[in-house]
């Protein structure tokens, strides 16, 4: 069986790129870390690391079980954080899932709260970025919905509605529009725009349904992953953006944001609690703190 101390020097050097900077990192000598490399070519029986000058270079062996031990490293530093909530009593855990804007604005002040009354709970964040129909394995699971389409289920999760949030226009500070107090989405028309939503998302399918109701097609002349890039580009001064509100809470100074009117888009904001969580008192604290939080944007 392979050593996972000797497999993490190994690592060391691949990803430091020699042996004297790997033992640096590690606390070693490089006479340690070359034991160490020598005693696991011996136990793989694979050449992993070979001359290069006066240092060594992994060969593509070499790199390719670097690559594949990624997951067990992982497995691994993720039991060590179980042992160690052990160790300190935590038992309990939570995993919230969420998308971007929701897990910026509103999940630090709900963790900290929920954490200075339920200390001993683990808890796992994660970003929930493609939107499907399906909870994988989060116990809250925070989501858009479009409001004109049923609501929806998920078997075995408990619905609770948050807000319904309206859709804003970010633009560049010294855009014409900017200097209006609210903007019709017809308007933009016949406006350079930055998609900020791309794919086929619940918010993307929002701002689509929005521009078809009233006759325009935006003229895309950027795509940025995620609404921070594309309040970037519209800061910049290269376009507009369509965006939720929340995704707009905070702007450069180059960049404002305004309401849309004729028609408002919105989106509903929801989060499916599964049934074991909501027996948890932690849980159920999660939701209380996000129905305070957003209520006021409701």
């Amino acid at each position: 069986m392979v050593d996972v101390n000797r497999l993490r020097v190994f690592r060391a050097v691949v990803a430091s790129g020699s042996v004297n900077a790997a033992a640096q990192h590690l606390g070693y000598t490089p006479s340690a870390v070359s034991q160490h490399l020598a005693t696991l070519q011996r136990e793989t029986r694979l050449t992993l690391v070979e001359r290069n000058g006066r240092g060594i270079a992994p060969t593509p062996v070499g790199l390719e079980l670097a690559s594949r031990s990624d997951d067990l490293i992982g497995s691994l530093t993720r039991l060590d954080g179980v042992i160690e909530d052990l160790r300190e009593g935590r038992t309990d855990s939570l995993s919230v899932s969420s998308f971007a804007s929701a897990a910026e604005e509103w999940l630090p002040g709900v963790a900290a709260a929920v954490l200075q009354e339920f200390p001993d709970v683990q808890f796992t964040f994660r970003l929930n970025e493609v939107e499907t129909t399906q909870v994988v394995s989060a116990d809250i699971d925070i989501r858009s919905e479009f409001l004109d389409e049923p609501p929806t289920s998920m078997t075995g999760y408990e619905r609770h509605v948050l807000t319904t949030e309206p859709y804003v226009v970010v633009l560049p500070r010294d855009h014409p529009l900017a200097q209006q107090d609210e903007i019709r989405f017809g308007e933009l028309g016949d406006v350079p725009w930055i998609d900020n939503d791309p794919g086929d998302t619940t918010c993307g399918r929002v701002v689509r349904m929005a521009a078809s109701s009233c006759g325009i097609s935006p003229r895309f002349v950027a795509y940025a992953g995620d609404h921070h890039g594309a309040v970037a580009f519209v800061a910049a001064g290269i376009g507009i953006a369509v965006m939720a509100r929340l995704a707009a809470t905070t702007l450069p100074p180059g960049a404002v944001a305004r309401p849309l009117v004729s028609p408002t888009p919105e989106r509903r904001i929801v989060a499916f609690v599964h049934g074991s969580a909501m027996l948890k008192p932690v849980a159920r604290r999660v939701v209380e703190l996000l129905s305070d939080r957003v209520g006021p944007t409701a």
